[in-house]
């Protein structure tokens, strides 16, 4: 599969690859004239003793040196342009794949692993703009030096040709060595990624619970390990640097040995031995550095594996070819015989089957744990049920187009979700005009407005990462208001004031009634006193049991309701 995605990936960038090919390609041509330059000056002018032959050939080779710099520095700008494309290229489709994947694929991997997951784009980068380019232009220049060298003496090329398998031979052996402690060292950078982001961001718990001893020792049990896999590599580094040095000085010792034997014989002139053992030399280079970048692709290699992972992935929740976009108007919401559960052997919902109607004050409540959020996750279509259909004004929401969904709905939860910006640009996130009226409504709704005319700057203040700076019922208030601002078809409030205290969250209900008329919105609560005013309630049980019905109603006819409400009403007497 990395093969197959990268073939791909190198196609697409083909007429760029070829381009980086020759750019590389013809700055390394005049390289190649430096060893002839060498047997020139022996032969024709040191020799012989020529003033004039030197002059000729000094300023030939000054003109090459000036061609080459002028060359180089205008293929550096064109190479850089072209990098900076490529690389922007890659990184926006990684992070759109990425985030096109359903939820469950996020909660299966860590976040730090995720996060890690992007340095795979930039080795991506590395070797589609430097690897491979370079990889071809030494393939190139081998076989070029090859011939040089060949013409100019072909036993003594011949004699390094025979010797280079043994090359080839150490660097296949190295790769044996090295893939296993790459892939377990990508695996442990993950964990260490991820735990360094856990750390940082409940640090208010670690705090609170004295735990920074047990942090820093995680931290450095982990940070060990990855030492004790960089010694491993260093060590076998060692060997394959030791290894490969000495191959070339012994290769090339026997080499130097045998073009002195034919210089004594008369068989080669100095300026020739000269040049070709340069040539040799160089290609003796290219010989390592063609296993050198062997090695550096078994690198790439567990990066690309892990990139095509992601690229290569559909998400498990697709929109539809022949997708809808839903009206403007409706909001009513329909359960079929939906049956789900997060894990394949445990179903949280059997058979729920209910319809909320357009433009109800509705509420889901029910004991903790009975499936109240799942409810929640299967109406914004974070998952698909295992059977039965969830409708949306009629629509099957696997028929609805994702964009039309987010546009129809808006959701507070009762954990806030809030970004390191200011209060207006967090109840404005996601909009791209937001009106300075339509915030300050959401505000006042929210009952926001007293404390922002407190701040200092006002709407403008900053809230700090994961609003540091808010108590938990103003970041569920703040939360509250970046769904009313977007005034949706579909409001659902799941547990969304579970921290807000009684009296602010009547005033809240109210004001939200009176600006949500003729709209739905959806309470979702384990606080019966919350929800008892709603239109119409249906009461979840654990396994999916429904029952529905005005408050009232269901005080006269559901025990269950009825002593839930009853415990709940002896704690608030406490």
């Amino acid at each position: 599969m990395e093969l197959q995605g990268t073939l791909k990936y190198l196609f697409r960038f083909r007429k760029i690859l070829f381009a980086l090919f020759l750019l590389n390609l013809f700055a390394s041509l005049f390289y190649l004239t430096g060893p002839y330059f060498s047997k020139l000056y022996i032969d024709h002018s040191f020799l012989n003793k020529d003033l004039h032959s030197f002059i000729q050939i000094s300023f030939l080779g000054a003109t090459v040196f000036l061609a080459s710099l002028a060359f180089s520095t205008v293929g550096n700008i064109i190479k850089n342009r072209l990098k900076i494309k490529v690389r922007l290229t890659l990184a926006g489709r990684f992070v759109a794949k990425l985030y096109s994947q359903e939820l469950a694929f996020f909660h299966n991997r860590s976040t730090g692993e995720n996060i890690y997951r992007l340095s795979d784009a930039e080795r991506l980068s590395a070797f589609i703009l430097e690897h491979i380019p370079s990889l071809a232009v030494n393939i190139c220049r081998f076989l070029i030096v090859l011939v040089i060298a060949a013409m100019l003496n072909l036993h003594l090329t011949l004699f390094l040709l025979a010797a280079s398998p043994l090359f080839l031979w150490q660097s296949v052996y190295m790769r044996k060595k090295f893939i296993p402690l790459y892939e377990a060292l990508w695996k442990n950078n993950a964990l260490l990624m991820k735990k360094v982001q856990e750390a940082f961001s409940k640090m208010l718990i670690i705090k609170a619970f004295g735990w920074e001893g047990v942090t820093r020792r995680t931290y450095l049990r982990i940070l060990l390990k990855n030492v004790r896999l960089g010694l491993s590599m260093f060590r076998w580094s060692i060997i394959s640097s030791l290894s490969s040095e000495f191959l070339g000085k012994a290769v090339f010792g026997a080499i130097s040995l045998y073009g002195g034997w034919l210089i004594i014989k008369g068989r080669v002139s100095l300026g020739t031995y000269t040049a070709t053992m340069i040539y040799l030399t160089q290609l003796g280079g290219l010989i390592k550095s063609l296993c050198g970048g062997y090695e550096s692709l078994m690198q790439d290699a567990v990066s690309l594996k892990r990139f095509f992972e992601v690229m290569e992935r559909q998400p498990a929740l697709a929109q539809a070819h022949d997708a809808v976009r839903l009206a403007p108007a409706g909001g009513s919401i329909e359960f079929n015989r939906v049956s789900f559960g997060y894990q394949d052997d445990k179903a949280v919902l059997q058979e729920a089957s209910f319809v909320v109607p357009a433009g109800s004050w509705a509420a889901i409540a029910g004991p903790s744990g009975c499936g109240k959020t799942t409810l929640v996750n299967l109406i914004l279509r974070l998952y698909d049920p295992w059977s039965g259909e969830v409708l949306l004004d009629g629509l099957n929401l696997k028929q609805v187009e994702f964009k039309s969904l987010r546009e129809k709905l808006a959701a507070a939860t009762q954990e806030p979700f809030l970004f390191d910006l200011s209060l207006e640009e967090n109840i404005g996130y996601g909009l791209a005009h937001p009106q300075q009226q339509k915030i300050e409504e959401a505000v006042r709704v929210a009952q926001l407005a007293e404390f922002v005319a407190r701040l200092p700057r006002g709407l403008a203040t900053p809230i700090g990462e994961n609003a540091c700076r808010l108590s938990q019922g103003l970041k569920q208030r703040l939360a509250l208001a970046r769904a009313i601002v977007r005034n949706p078809g579909l409001l659902i409030l799941d547990e969304a004031t579970s921290s807000v205290d009684s009296a602010t969250e009547e005033k809240i209900f109210q004001e939200l009634k009176n600006l949500r008329q003729g709209k739905t919105t959806l309470l979702v609560s384990h606080r019966l006193f919350s929800i008892k005013d709603a239109d119409r309630i249906f009461f979840l049980q654990p396994g999916g049991i429904m029952q529905a019905g005005r408050h009232e109603d269901l005080l006269a006819n559901s025990a269950a309701y009825r002593a839930l409400f009853s415990n709940q009403l002896e704690e608030a007497r406490r």
